[in-house]
């Protein structure tokens, strides 16, 4: 017995250090202890033998558990379907590492740099996802391999506790079966996890090679950052130029290697799939029987395409479809291979060119011809690349021609007079002084020896005058495409769309451009190399805050908050004038629906937005609940007056028995319902005064409202005749005089009774109907006069109060 539990011991321990192997994760630097930490020793644990009562329950548990343990084993080995992805990363690492020695990366250019600092980076979130998979994939193994021995000691124990010795033999058989069936098990587990384990090693090691890659590829693009500024070759005119030349072959083979490369990369990319692809997809797959649709109808009904803009984007679907698909390759993959993006602006160069506004090529003249051809040309550099004196010469010609173009074109617009108008020549001549300057300091920068400053300032140009073009098309087909859509009898017949159609155009048109403006800075300062260094001090910045216990204010932080909460805010008050126009339409509704939905919507927005932009600033719910609740104890003593207001105002909401544009009598107040708030109500008064009037006293007063089911008023005269008329005379000419009254409903009808005996005169009351609350007082004005015109016309004499006095001398004194 006791050379039987020695053994199984040792099993234990083996198993259990293979196991710890298994969780170790990828990589043995994750696994390593920092020289730092003291290494922690962790007491034996003591295995506790079953009860006796426990014994039945616990084998019937580890026969399932067992059977899991079987059922696991014979399903697909997770090493086979976790390879091949494996093998893919570390064969794309092997291609990448023939230029990742430092010494290598020295003289490869930057655009190779960026593009190869993108495929590390892309391998990297492919290993990332990998290294999921595999711990999802593995997990089971190491865990069932756990409990396997944790039972197996468990049962050990009670065996050697002498527990078992006075069970029936047919349950020692059973115990005695379970335990020889767990050993068998590990057994069977053993060359899982030991595969697993290799492949875990394997990945560790992939996994050092990608972050020494991303690291040496970013230390060489941070090298040439630093030494933009510095002679980085001899001069132009140095016998060392001339004598220094790559072999044709070696530059073919370089070339073709790189190529090589980033067609590897692409195809990678693609394979790889992600969600942003779907993304694109989905939009490419949606434009389609989008733009196909409109050009179908703008063509069909010839005055909705008065707009040029409009014309020129449907007149031509396929440029357009082209070009907006291009632009949304490099809107929703930022991250793709440097080949695609290149291959994208290609496709977009027609498209671009037709689809640009007649009046801005009127007003540009050559210059959009240009920046096409000069981009054109730059690309065609790629077949020099390899041999760097032959690509300088390339660099010095290319910005010799893109100086000698620009100081052309400005020359003919300061001789041309139709140029002079304002426009956008305003904003053109300046840039391209500024380009005029950049490709002359380009020149110099070549011929001396900056060989890659020139380059940068050449092609950042080249590339910002060619992508500005580009943004500027897409804009245009953009607003093209949205006012075809807001010309259709669906919207724009919209109430909404009606009163605020050209803010609307304005705002959209205004944001377009100022996305359009903000993608093009981004990719400038990209191309200009100044966006990382940009980026590094921002970062910063970003942090510069101060600590102060578990509170962290940070620059960054408020900068999240107020940009959040502005969002939140015309957010919230866009939607709520969206819906306060539109869901009036609706039939359906209950009153006053509409105004309720739409500003609870507003305070739902603002709430939650506001809620977001505190979590986003660094907010623990915890602190927010220590806010809320001190919020809590301040609304107990000294706001009870705010929260009943805020409560009313809610009810008011619900139950609604105001909204904007009801006529109301209420606190010692008529007039007109403006708005109604959360805390407040503001009433337009008949005299043109604003009242606020709190919610909380609109429900505890008494509120008169006279227009909650229908704007029907009941117009009420007095008329007094002498007591001599025939009182039911008199009843019809009042009724005569109502009917004829305009203003005055039929349904109620005028009525006339006789009300009192006055003291000169008999009182009558004339009470008439009108369905205008608006017109309210013309009518009874007009009802008053059509009445006393009638009475005289009648020969009813209408009395007045008359008065003697009678005046008396003071009696003399006897």
């Amino acid at each position: 017995m006791t050379a039987l539990i020695a053994l199984i011991s040792r099993r234990s321990l083996c198993l259990g250090a293979l196991v710890a192997l298994s969780l170790i994760g990828t990589g043995g630097a994750m696994g390593q202890t920092s020289p730092t930490t003291p290494a922690t020793v962790t007491a034996p644990v003591t295995v506790q033998p079953l009860a006796l009562e426990e014994i039945l329950a616990r084998a019937d548990e580890d026969q399932e558990l067992l059977s899991q343990v079987g059922r696991l084993l014979a399903g697909p080995d997770p090493v086979t379907a976790m390879s091949p992805t494996l093998d893919a990363i570390t064969r794309s690492v092997d291609s990448q590492a023939r230029l990742a020695s430092v010494g290598e990366l020295r003289g490869v250019p930057v655009m190779r740099l960026e593009s190869l600092a993108r495929q590390w980076a892309f391998n990297a979130r492919r290993f990332s996802r990998w290294e999921a998979s595999e711990q999802r994939a593995f997990s089971p193994y190491a865990d069932q391999a756990i409990r396997l021995a944790q039972r197996r000691a468990v049962w050990s124990a009670t065996r050697a506790q002498g527990i078992l010795d006075g069970l029936p033999p047919v349950l020692t058989q059973r115990v005695d079966s379970i335990l020889q069936q767990i050993e068998a098990s590990e057994a069977s587990l053993s060359p899982a996890l030991s595969r697993q384990d290799a492949l875990k090693q394997r990945a560790g090691m992939l996994k050092a090679r990608l972050q020494a890659g991303e690291a040496a590829t970013a230390d060489a693009i941070d090298r040439i950052d630093r030494q933009l500024l510095r002679l980085d070759v001899p001069p132009l005119w140095s016998a060392s130029t001339w004598t220094s030349h790559t072999n044709a072959r070696t530059a073919f083979d370089a070339a073709d290697q790189g190529l090589d490369i980033e067609s590897q990369f692409a195809s990678d990319y693609h394979a790889a799939g992600g969600s942003n692809q779907d993304a694109l997809k989905l939009v490419q797959f949606l434009l389609v029987p989008l733009i196909g649709w409109l050009a179908f109808e703008v063509r069909r009904a010839r005055q909705t395409a008065s707009s040029t803009s409009v014309a020129r984007a449907l007149r031509r679907p396929l440029s357009t479809w082209l070009l907006l698909s291009m632009l949304a390759v490099l809107v929703l993959e930022p991250d793709a291979p440097l080949l695609v993006e290149e291959f994208v602006l290609l496709i977009a160069l027609i498209p671009a060119l037709r689809l640009l506004p007649g009046g801005i090529v009127r007003q540009l003249g050559g210059w959009p011809y240009v920046a096409v051809a000069l981009y054109v040309v730059d690309r065609m550099g790629v077949a020099v690349v390899g041999d760097a004196s032959l690509y300088r010469l390339f660099g010095l010609g290319l910005a010799c021609m893109a100086l000698a173009l620009t100081l052309w074109l400005l020359h003919r617009a300061r001789a041309s007079t139709a140029l002079s108008q304002p426009g956008l020549m305003r904003f053109v001549r300046p840039a391209a002084s500024v380009v005029a300057i950049l490709l002359a300091i380009a020149v110099v920068a070549n011929v001396i020896g900056n060989v890659t400053l020139a380059e940068t300032l050449t092609s950042g140009v080249i590339d910002t005058g060619y992508m500005a073009l580009v943004l500027y098309a897409a804009a245009a087909a953009i607003v093209g495409i949205a006012g075809a859509l807001v010309a259709r009898p669906a919207v724009a017949g919209r109430r909404f769309f009606v009163r605020h159609s050209g803010s609307l155009r304005r705002i959209g048109t205004r944001a377009l451009m100022m996305a359009a403006l903000v993608g093009w800075l981004f990719y400038a300062m990209t191309r200009f190399r100044v966006l990382r260094p940009l980026y590094r001090a921002g970062a910063s910045i970003w942090e510069l805050g101060i600590d102060v216990g578990e509170v962290s204010i940070h620059i960054g932080d408020v900068v999240v908050f107020v940009f959040a909460t502005w969002l939140a805010f015309w957010s919230a008050r866009g939607l709520r004038m969206l819906l306060r126009e539109e869901l009036p339409r609706y039939a359906s509704l209950p009153r006053g629906a509409g105004n309720s939905i739409a500003s609870l919507t507003y305070y739902a927005i603002l709430i939650l937005g506001f809620l977001l932009a505190l979590s986003a600033a660094g907010f623990k719910v915890s602190q927010l609940a220590l806010i809320f609740g001190a919020l809590g104890v301040g609304i107990g003593f000294g706001l009870q007056t705010v929260v009943n207001n805020f409560v009313s105002g809610l009810v008011l909401m619900v139950e609604r028995p105001i909204q904007p544009g009801d006529v109301v009598d209420v606190a010692a107040s008529s007039g007109t319902v403006r708005a109604i708030g959360l805390r407040a109500t503001v009433i337009r008064t008949f005299e043109g005064a604003d009242v606020v009037v709190p919610n909380g006293l609109l429900l505890s007063g008494n509120l008169t409202n006279w227009t909650m089911f229908d704007r029907t008023r009941r117009i009420e005269v007095i008329v007094g005749v002498a007591y001599g008329a025939d009182p039911g005379k008199v009843i019809e000419v009042l009724l005569t005089a109502a009917g004829s009254t305009p203003g005055v409903s039929e349904d109620p009808k005028p009525s006339a009774q006789l009300i009192g005996y006055g003291d000169s005169a008999l009182q009558f009351a004339l009470r008439a109907w009108t369905h205008d609350l608006g017109a309210l007082g013309d009518v009874r004005s007009d009802l008053l006069a059509h009445t006393l015109a009638a009475v005289d016309a009648a020969g009813i004499e209408i009395p007045f109060p008359q008065v003697e006095v009678h005046l008396r001398a003071p009696m003399a004194p006897e």
